[in-house]
């Protein structure tokens, strides 16, 4: 097995490892946050490490196939939780953000023909790179929303049923849950945007279904981000629609890797 895939399962083990020592930490009363920023910095390093190995083994940014998309994902997805983790003061972000890595890890390589060699390329153009590397970038934008969406419906549960215990004290004020998925929701706009409006210097044929594919994810989360700026739904919908409409963006990433 290549040296990039072995330090792929070892961070995937240190992610799931971190998990572990947090809940049993939450479960005994003895939480500290900086515990799980531990785990997932040791993480990060091992998955900052085999994307640099797999981007030198196949002469460019790892991108193509989807078990590389996949990973390039979970590494922004744990890039992201590390800004977003201290301006939101989310200090159990950790715990849910490392078991969708972990398992977007697993997903790759089970995948068919995961991780397959590349087709030898002359010259590598550098608006190709920055057009895939900000939308799957904005995708993991849209799956910490998802992940916050989560958090906040988890919060409103504990509040209902009054199960004021270890666990409701890690999470922040609801009201900051659901800035924090405007915010997301709203970079991942951002990015997304970005990425399309390069893909008009590349002329890419706008029947081209990569693109397609992009442009429907973009218009969803353009009405995710109107519905949230316009308060047409309550902060409870709103957080259930940024956690389940992130199934979109994520079956997408099959159906342009099959058409492509």
């Amino acid at each position: 097995m290549p040296p990039d895939r072995q330090i792929l399962m070892l961070a995937t083990l240190a992610f799931l490892a971190g998990v572990v020592s947090a809940v049993r930490a939450l479960l005994s009363g003895n939480w500290r946050p900086r515990h799980q920023w531990v785990a997932m910095l040791i993480g990060f390093a091992l998955q900052t490490t085999a994307v640099y190995l797999r981007g030198q083994a196949v002469g460019q940014c790892p991108m193509k196939s989807l078990s590389d998309i996949l990973i390039f994902i979970s590494w922004s997805i744990v890039l992201l939780y590390f800004l977003v983790g201290s301006t939101y003061r989310v200090s159990l972000l950790g715990i849910f953000t490392a078991p969708l890595v972990s398992a977007m890890h697993v997903l790759a390589f089970s995948v068919p023909k995961s991780f397959p060699d590349y087709a030898e390329k002359v010259k590598v153009d550098p608006y190709v790179e920055l057009h895939a590397a900000l939308a799957l970038v904005a995708y993991a934008a849209f799956a910490l929303a998802c992940i916050t969406g989560v958090m906040y419906l988890l919060q409103e549960r504990f509040l209902k049923q009054h199960r004021i215990g270890g666990l409701f004290y890690q999470l922040p004020p609801i009201q900051g849950l659901a800035r924090a998925i405007q915010r997301l929701v709203l970079l991942g706009l951002v990015l997304l945007s970005v990425s399309l409006s390069v893909s008009f210097k590349l002329q890419t044929p706008i029947s081209n279904p990569k693109l397609i594919f992009a442009w429907a994810v973009w218009v969803l989360y353009a009405i995710i981000g109107f519905i949230m700026w316009r308060h047409v739904l309550s902060p409870r919908q709103t957080a259930w629609l940024a956690s389940v409409g992130f199934i979109i963006p994520f079956i997408s990433l099959w159906l342009v890797t099959s058409h492509g």
